[in-house]
């Protein structure tokens, strides 16, 4: 192979060729490396905003989770006319419109984005029960449902934090001295054996 490129080499055609063949190897290398270069910065950027997103995601599902917590704990007070009014605004659930989606994993994104159909239809049942179902002073079916509701919603925000810490290594909030998982399961397991009494 040697002997051959010296041969090659040795008249003004031969340096030619080796001279653009060379020349093309450079190019080639360098475009390569310039691609290799863009893709690599592009895929460390992709890889922070998704980061960031779930940072800002797992910020606002700690804090819906809270409010749920507190409104499924929430059993209202009575006014000086003995009607009963809730101790605490129902949860809102609303995502910043600048929260980059697209670099969330897609299975993720759809659990984010279901959730919030489902807090906006718990919403809306809610208020039909409290003027179409519920009556004063107690409102019980409303107050009923909603500990329900809400625990259930609850324990969907818990399970999508989870996914991101999983997915993303993102902090979450330190709950190391009170899970809200036992609160907000023994709210449905009362309610299915209050269910299962009133079946009997």
């Amino acid at each position: 192979m040697i002997e051959w490129l010296r041969h090659l080499a040795s008249d003004d055609f031969g340096k030619t060729i080796i001279t653009v063949s060379g020349t093309l190897v450079a190019v080639a290398l360098g475009a390569f490396l310039g691609t290799f270069k863009d893709v690599w910065i592009e895929s460390g950027k992709r890889k922070r905003l998704a980061w960031l997103t779930a940072v800002r995601l797992t910020v606002i599902l700690d804090k819906y989770v809270d409010n749920c917590l507190a409104n499924v704990q929430d059993t209202g007070e009575y006014d000086h006319e003995n009607v009963r009014h809730t101790k605490v605004p129902q949860p809102e659930l609303e995502y910043p419109a600048d929260l980059g989606w697209t670099s969330l994993h897609r299975q993720l994104m759809y659990a984010a984005f279901r959730l919030k159909v489902e807090h906006d239809s718990v919403e809306s049942g809610l208020d039909f029960i409290g003027v179409e179902i519920a009556f004063p002073p107690d409102y019980e079916e409303y107050y009923e449902e909603k500990s329900v509701m809400f625990s259930q919603q609850g324990l969907v925000a818990l399970e999508l934090i989870r996914s991101l810490k999983d997915h993303y290594d993102v902090p979450t909030a330190d709950r190391k001295a009170y899970d809200p998982r036992d609160t907000l399961n023994r709210k449905l397991d009362e309610r299915r054996k209050l269910d299962e009494e009133r079946a009997v």
